[in-house]
């Protein structure tokens, strides 16, 4: 192992990481996991209290996954989709998914045609692509520019970089100007200075004002994660959603879903638009849809759309949006092996239950410690937001200092969490027991204590 860190040390690039400090300690190299665990080379047995990147919903060590990806292979691994062609799993995916996402007031609105990609990214910038072609074949070509949320991420490809709108991203590299940024529904940290529900969701107004201000005629979308990830599992209030899709109908601006960490059970439900009502036009999928065991997103679109861009569209001109790993006969088998066990063992259903028991435990754990400012979620998504008592500050001496140190001393003592920003997020495997959840508990309070003492004494 001493060989393979060093060779790690000297060739492979780690993402969200320091080159100097990576080259100085090395790499922690992860060799095995099973359930909510993983194991290192060390010998350290840690509960993956993010399940990955939010992505491995059906937990670590899911054998049959292997054995259904490597069927595939045997039979055929790959063929281009280009020029009409397919292969089942993909082909069966995409009637799967029509078949789980859910069934809209107005039929016109059912997503049930789909894309499939190689990631989230991809996915966002498919759907950018597809909602700019919605508009240019009805002659309205100027409508090219995305709206997006402050504290939103939606991947680090230059469209979808562009609508990430938290600042580490942005250091070296300004957004694209045809993507602009609205308020976010952060009511903890409200950018107006309001106060919600006496606001009258002043955050959803906001983007009708942007749209007037940029000119209707120029705008072709708004893209939205129903809960925030990355900017630190931001719920909404309930009644934002209903206003934002009224904005964007009445000035004809298509509403793209980023369900990519929200969809397949993160949130208790199997999408997050469920929770509040949300019908679409587009819709991009990834992390939970194969859980990590293959990489695979989708761009899902509305009959609308479909039908728009398919009636509309010049004679003979193909959709000119292929990469070469679109609908991977692979990755999709691995998909349908991973929702076989989500429905199987009704780990949608046991995140509801399990999350709502995190919660409490959460609350009961650390409500009453003078930094928690919020403790938030919707199903196994869930979030600690930490301040300064009586203000919006940050709890240590410097940003992120406190959710690095609970971070730090959890890892310590066999828990994995992640610092985002002034938050810590807890959110494991969707097979979690209500004794794993204990268990994150018993782990998490002494590391917040320990944090406590370090820093705020």
């Amino acid at each position: 192992m001493r060989d393979l860190v060093d060779l790690d040390r000297h060739h492979l690039i780690h993402p969200i990481t320091e080159f100097r400090s990576h080259e100085a300690r090395g790499a922690r190299i992860v060799t095995g996991g099973e359930g909510i665990r993983i194991r290192t080379s060390t010998g350290e047995s840690l509960i993956d209290g993010l399940s990955g990147l939010w992505n491995v919903n059906v937990g670590h060590g899911r054998v049959e996954i292997g054995e259904a990806v490597a069927e595939q292979m045997k039979r055929l691994a790959y063929y281009p989709s280009f020029w009409e062609n397919a292969t089942e799993p993909a082909v069966r995916l995409a009637a799967r998914l029509a078949g789980l996402t859910p069934e809209p007031q107005s039929p016109e609105r059912k997503i049930d045609r789909f894309l499939f990609t190689s990631g989230g990214s991809e996915a966002n910038e498919t759907n950018f692509r597809l909602a700019r072609l919605y508009h240019a074949v009805q002659g309205r070509h100027e409508r090219r520019k995305v709206l997006s949320r402050t504290a939103a991420f939606h991947g680090i490809t230059r469209g979808a970089g562009s609508a990430t709108r938290l600042p580490a991203y942005h250091i070296f590299e300004e957004p694209d100007p045809l993507f602009v940024q609205v308020p976010a529904p952060y009511c903890l940290r409200c950018e107006l200075g309001q106060h919600y529900p006496a606001c009258g969701l002043a955050c959803a107004d906001a983007v009708a004002e942007a749209i007037e201000r940029e000119g209707p005629d120029t705008v072709a979308a708004v893209i939205a994660e129903p809960i925030q990830g990355t900017g630190g599992v931001i719920v909404p209030p309930p009644d934002y959603f209903a206003r934002l899709q009224e904005v964007c109908r009445e000035h004809d601006v298509l509403l793209i879903l980023d369900e990519v960490i929200t969809g397949f059970g993160r949130t208790g439900r199997w999408f997050g638009m469920q929770h509040f009502g949300i019908e679409p036009d587009l819709v991009s999928f990834a992390k939970g849809i194969t859980s990590g065991y293959l990489p695979l997103g989708a761009a899902g679109l509305s009959r609308r759309v479909y039908e728009t861009i398919r009636d509309a569209s010049p004679p003979g001109l193909p959709f000119m949006g292929g990469l070469t790993y679109n609908n991977h006969a692979t990755c999709c088998a691995a998909a349908h092996a991973n929702l076989d066990i989500l429905e199987r063992e009704g780990l949608v259903r046991n995140s509801a239950l399990q999350g709502a028991y995190l919660q409490e435990r959460l609350q009961e754990a650390f409500g009453n410690h003078p930094c928690a400012a919020e403790i938030r979620g919707l199903g196994l998504f869930t979030a600690i937001e930490w301040a300064r008592p009586g203000t919006r500050d940050p709890a240590g001496a410097k940003p992120m200092a406190f959710p690095a140190a609970i971070a730090r001393h959890a890892f310590a003592r066999g828990l994995i969490v992640r610092a985002l920003w002034e938050c810590t997020a807890v959110s494991p495997p969707l097979c979690v027991t209500r004794d794993e959840v204990d268990e994150i508990i018993a782990i998490l309070s002494p590391s917040v204590e320990a944090a406590t003492r370090e820093l705020l004494a």
